[in-house]
């Protein structure tokens, strides 16, 4: 039996924010478009928004972590499953290591992670200051010009 559920959302694509109705068919998205009554872009998507539907769908995205295969070789692409139980307490135990040793020994860049000066505080707070984010060129000219105008960035750039 087909069910399809009509979400409003927003995209996340870049730091616009824009309006955005997924169709939903037996919990797999089928369609994105541009939601009419967002003030942001009045039910325009861009390419970025459009494609948001491989991203969500993509046969390469994880679903649970995998860990090197036991014996494996960096590089050599042989992973297990294994539970995010596991997975985090593992994670735990390295950066308890890590912080109370030397903690600019954690270095770390994240990607289009959206909490930008949420990680900066976490950094922050456990003691590195060797982490970056990534700025893209649709976002970053938008925070540029939200300094000289207001003179503030947008929440996303911790301004």
């Amino acid at each position: 039996m087909l069910h399809f559920i009509l979400e409003r959302a927003t995209c996340y694509m870049c730091a616009c924010r824009c309006g955005i109705k997924v169709t939903v068919e037996n919990d797999n998205v089928r369609f994105i478009q541009g939601n009419r009554n967002h003030p942001t872009n009045q039910g325009v998507l861009c390419a970025k928004g459009s494609a948001g539907i491989m991203k969500q769908n993509s046969p390469a995205k994880l679903h649970q972590p995998l860990l090197r295969k036991p014996g494996t070789a960096r590089g050599a692409g042989e992973f297990v499953p294994i539970s995010w139980e596991k997975a985090l307490d593992m994670l735990t135990a390295r950066l308890q290591n890590i912080r109370s040793t030397d903690p600019d020994k954690l270095a770390f860049f994240t990607g289009r992670d959206q909490m930008q000066a949420l990680t900066g505080l976490w950094a922050q707070q456990f003691g590195t200051l060797n982490w970056a984010a990534h700025g893209g060129f649709c976002s970053v000219n938008m925070a540029a010009g939200g300094l000289y105008m207001m003179p503030f960035a947008f929440w996303e750039f911790g301004d």
